[in-house]
């Protein structure tokens, strides 16, 4: 899956709902999957002229590292924050709770995997579904090449993302 891809597409989801200041969580700087999930975020901030308006903290994909990072997030005014991780925006939403926030009356949550749970949470999460299905396929379909002893060409597939929109993103307050 194209990381950077994904992550525009959730920054370019909080930005056409008219946030401007947006706060990104994201997973440890020494992981390619994280860096290259800041680059796309970073890419699409800079096209829309928020590159000034982004702020990120880092996480390492853990609940708790978001429930930090989103008590600085929220003390810099951010309206929205994308968690990299659906695990780390369930910490978001617990610090906007404490934080006597709501979302996404007071400030909007994004995460990143789908994971089964993330339609349960209150609200219901707004994010980005990696192939699971497909990418579980493809990695069977390899291993049963392998196990025949088949040729297998080195080769790399890119599988869509989808941005799933639920309850935990709305535009941001007009009354502040």
């Amino acid at each position: 899956m194209d990381n950077a891809a994904a992550s525009a597409d959730a920054i370019a989801h909080l930005a056409d709902l008219g946030h401007r200041a947006i706060g990104v969580v994201t997973g440890p700087e020494i992981s390619p999957i994280s860096r290259d999930r800041l680059a796309g975020a970073l890419r699409a901030a800079e096209l829309r002229g928020l590159r000034d308006a982004l702020h990120v903290e880092i996480g390492d994909y853990s609940a708790g590292s978001a429930f930090v990072a989103t008590h600085a997030l929220l003390a810099a005014g951010v309206t929205a924050i994308f968690c990299f991780s659906d695990e780390m925006a369930l910490g978001a939403l617990s610090a906007i709770g404490e934080a006597g926030l709501s979302c996404p009356r007071d400030v909007s949550v994004m995460g990143f995997d789908d994971l089964p749970l993330a339609r349960y949470f209150q609200p219901a999460l707004t994010t980005i579904a990696q192939p699971k299905g497909m990418i579980g396929r493809r990695t069977v379909e390899l291993l049963v090449d392998i196990l025949r002893g088949v040729e297998c060409p080195r080769r790399q597939t890119t599988l869509a993302h989808t941005l799933v929109v639920r309850g935990s993103t709305a535009g941001p307050r007009t009354d502040r």
